[in-house]
């Protein structure tokens, strides 16, 4: 099923567009408050990424399509001081998310939690090589 362009916002990175819109909802996600949702025009994969994390919790979700596997890693702030994130900023995230080293805050891979370490990084190494 095709993501609606309808009220998204859009930036390119590579070869790939991505769909991104900021929405505002407690309970029901990863994060609560104010965030932002940013998909693969492909639906591939998806980040997720809060507006409201404190710097030493700071995460962005990476997923694949289907939801099975997902990985959190630590990130740097990516919005303004007044809390205001651009186009510019979620390149700059999606950029970073394919950096080699990485922080990984957790892993999960068909309803398991991944805690080892090689693990971790064997699962980011396969999401990452969607995002090229």
């Amino acid at each position: 099923m095709a993501v609606s362009k309808k009220n998204k916002n859009r930036a390119n990175v590579g070869n790939k567009e991505y769909l991104w819109w900021v929405y505002d909802e407690t309970d029901q996600t990863a994060f609560d408050g104010v965030q932002v949702k940013i998909i693969c025009e492909d639906q591939s994969h998806t980040l997720h990424y809060g507006l409201q994390q404190f710097d030493e919790d700071r995460a962005v979700i990476l997923s694949l399509k289907d939801g099975v596997k997902w990985i959190v890693l630590a990130c740097p702030k990516i919005e303004s001081a007044d809390g205001i994130i651009t186009r510019s900023g979620i390149v700059r995230l999606i950029n970073w998310c394919k950096n080699k080293e990485h922080n990984i805050f957790n892993g999960f891979a068909k309803k398991e939690n991944i805690f080892e370490e090689e693990r971790k990084q064997s699962l980011l190494e396969e999401i990452q090589s969607i995002l090229d």
